[in-house]
């Protein structure tokens, strides 16, 4: 059974050291593809994909970036487990997103 299939099985089924699918969305491709996940688990890192995702996409410049899960700011210097992630998790990874733009009227 994959990752995916268990978590589809068993929704709200927990476990500290089950198996986490995750996704890196980035402005610069997907990692590890766009039609795959990569295994994981609730104790590992967030940076740490994150850094594979950096290596495999050629990113440069990422300190400044942020990690997001569902529009939620994550910490990727925390376990996927300490920011409350499991089962299926697609992290949006980019620039933070600044003020600017046009005003509303005028």
């Amino acid at each position: 059974m994959t990752v995916l299939e268990h978590a589809v099985e068993h929704p709200g089924h927990h476990h500290a050291d089950k198996p986490v699918a995750v996704a890196v969305i980035t402005p610069s491709g997907f990692y590890p593809d766009a039609d795959d996940y990569n295994r994981s688990h609730r104790d590992e890192i967030v940076a740490h994909v994150l850094e594979r995702a950096k290596v495999k996409l050629e990113l440069t410049n990422t300190a400044d970036w942020v990690a997001e899960v569902e529009n939620r700011p994550i910490d990727p210097s925390k376990t996927f487990g300490e920011n409350g992630l499991h089962g299926i998790v697609e992290i949006e990874w980019h620039k933070p997103e600044g003020g600017g733009g046009a005003s509303g009227s005028l």
